[in-house]
């Protein structure tokens, strides 16, 4: 049977250096065109993904757009999103204490049900040990919300900051590996046109 690498091989006929370029593309330096249509030609020069520079781009503009903030600013935008944070919070203490309402209800159908025979215990107990294990932890939920709840709005924009700081620092290094791997795949398909 045929493979995407074949079929053509198989059905047509194919030279040697189609054949090798074809079966290239499954190989680290032509990966990402291992999904592209059969006949897409390969590159005299991979090109590093832009993602990175882009992404940079846009971390810098916002580090630039906090660092340049007043300090009302700097408090609103503290406050906004503090009220994003507990808000995410409060829904997710909300979701899991309805799960655990759900869970304890089946649990006191579990503990009710009486097993046709002593055989089926061992379900009952495997049923009763599922709902415990999945019954989430309030606690930590709880202990979150109290801590987003008593941040100053100033934490958050510090927070923001300094992962804008992180984003930056990040997104240059990505990116310089980006061009690195580019060249490396490049150099790669140089060696192999060369061998052909």
């Amino acid at each position: 049977m045929p493979t995407g690498y074949t079929a053509e091989l198989m059905n047509k006929g194919m030279d040697f250096k189609s054949f090798v370029f074809r079966c290239a593309r499954a190989f680290g330096a032509l990966i990402m065109m291992r999904d592209d249509p059969m006949d897409a030609p390969i590159p005299e020069k991979i090109e590093p993904s832009d993602y990175h520079v882009k992404a940079l781009a846009e971390t810098k503009q916002k580090y630039k757009w906090l660092k340049t903030m007043t300090n009302d600013e700097k408090i609103a935008f503290g406050v906004t999103e503090k009220e994003k944070e507990i808000k995410v919070c409060r829904e997710y203490l909300t979701k899991a204490m309805a799960e655990n309402d759900r869970l304890t209800k089946m649990a006191l159908q579990i503990k009710a049900w009486k097993p046709p025979t002593s055989d089926h215990e061992g379900l009952k107990k495997f049923m009763i040990d599922q709902i415990g294990i999945s019954m989430n932890d309030l606690s930590w939920s709880r202990k979150r919300l109290e801590k987003v709840e008593e941040e100053p709005p100033v934490a958050y924009y510090a927070a923001a900051v300094s992962n804008a700081e992180q984003g930056i620092n990040y997104h240059n290094k990505e990116n310089l590996d980006e061009i690195k791997r580019a060249a490396d795949r490049t150099e790669w398909v140089q060696q192999l046109r060369a061998s052909l």
